[in-house]
């Protein structure tokens, strides 16, 4: 019997916390954005993607060059690697192991994920993404909105500064960090 009461009161709550919870977001004007949409229209991101892949061009012809000297050394050292003397062999091996090597910083310094393309990509994209979260926020002002998510990630991407807790949040950590010394 006890039992049922706790559930009955326990499905009671959930029903009263949805209702209430309902009332309170009943004010708040909420919208939303396709990040990836955005990204696909806007002239200015294409512009960048052209310049990107350019530049990605470029430095896969670099690597090119470089994997066509590493195979040529190899198959320069398969040719002559019979008549070749023991110190000569182990001077040649050297020279592949540190062509490869040169092949592998190249690809981690220009591709890797801190490596130029990446850096560019960042560089060029910053403005343009710096115009999106005006155009966001001259909407989200305009229209009197509460939050903007962005429906591909999830995030809010604007808000109100009224309905910024942070400053809040931090007070109470500094409050009941001086209560426990």
């Amino acid at each position: 019997m006890k039992g049922k009461r706790v559930n009955k009161l326990f499905k009671d709550s959930i029903i009263l916390g949805f209702f209430f919870t309902s009332f309170i977001f009943a004010n708040v004007k909420i919208g939303y954005i396709d990040s990836n949409e955005i990204m696909t229209k806007f002239e200015e991101v294409r512009q960048v993607q052209v310049s990107l892949e350019k530049e990605q061009r470029k430095l896969q012809s670099e690597m090119e060059g470089l994997i066509q000297q590493l195979d040529s050394l190899r198959q320069e050292y398969e040719r002559q690697r019979l008549l070749m003397s023991d110190a000569r062999r182990q001077e040649k091996e050297q020279e592949l192991a540190r062509s490869e090597q040169r092949i592998q910083k190249f690809q981690m310094d220009k591709f890797g994920p801190e490596g130029e393309i990446y850096r560019k990509q960042n560089e060029l994209l910053k403005p343009v993404l710096a115009k999106i979260d005006e155009a966001i926020q001259a909407v989200g002002k305009r229209q009197q909105y509460d939050y903007i998510m962005d429906a591909v990630g999830g995030a809010i991407v604007y808000a109100l500064d009224s309905n910024n807790l942070t400053e809040d949040v931090i007070e109470e950590l500094r409050k009941s960090q001086a209560t426990s010394k």
